[in-house]
């Protein structure tokens, strides 16, 4: 296990939290879509009580399974995210693993070299807890599993970004029972496989999604700093 101890106060940190609230904010702005999985969890009653309501959360699930399907056997990252790119613009769903596959494309198309997708794990149990985000840093991560309040954590399925001591709070505070939290839970990281993009690859996403660069109107400099 590694402790990451690059504290998130160098230079233009005020700058780079607003860049991962843009990244964060540009996934559901750019691709809008549905999640079961969240709706599930935060309008329970809604679900019950409307069988209408029900058969189309089912269907959009079904529709969700199928995708994941098509795209499981991929090797190619470029042909993996091309997948999750059509799925939410065909089918509008996904769910938090497809959000921050997107997150990390933007991130990646803004410069951004040390960002990654985990799965949150409770570090105390060694057990797998069921999200994911990213996790963007100043230097590389060497080991899989990692315990670190000082690096920024964007996620854009619940729609929140900025550093991880600050996230851990909300998590307890406000998604406790959507993340199945309990109050000794000790969240660490364990890495997932990156989307690891050639600059080719990289330059054909700009051209097809020219909306997604950081521009002069939206004060940003990208994530440059943390190469």
């Amino acid at each position: 296990m590694q402790s990451i101890n690059n504290s998130i106060t160098f230079t233009g940190s005020r700058q780079i939290l607003r860049d991962a609230d843009w990244v964060c904010r540009k996934v559901s702005s750019a691709f809008p879509m549905i999640s079961p999985t969240k709706i599930y969890y935060s309008n329970p009653d809604k679900i019950v009580k409307s069988k209408k309501f029900t058969t189309f959360l089912w269907k959009k699930s079904i529709q969700l399974q199928d995708d994941r399907k098509d795209r499981y056997f991929l090797k190619s990252p470029f042909k993996f995210l091309s997948e999750i790119l059509y799925s939410v613009k065909a089918h509008k769903v996904g769910n938090c693993s497809e959000f921050v596959s997107l997150a990390e494309m933007i991130a990646k198309i803004n410069g951004a070299k040390n960002c990654y997708r985990v799965s949150m794990v409770d570090l105390d149990k060694t057990s797998k807890l069921d999200h994911t985000v990213l996790l963007v840093t100043k230097n590389p991560i060497k080991s899989k599993v990692i315990n670190s309040k000082e690096s920024i954590i964007i996620d854009p399925w619940l729609g929140i970004s900025g550093q991880s001591d600050k996230v851990f709070t909300r998590y307890k505070n406000e998604f406790k029972k959507m993340l199945k939290l309990s109050d000794d839970t000790s969240i660490g990281f364990k890495i997932n496989k990156s989307l690891e993009l050639d600059n080719r690859e990289i330059d054909v996403l700009k051209s097809i999604h020219p909306e997604l660069i950081f521009t002069k109107k939206d004060k940003s400099q990208g994530f440059m700093r943390f190469g």
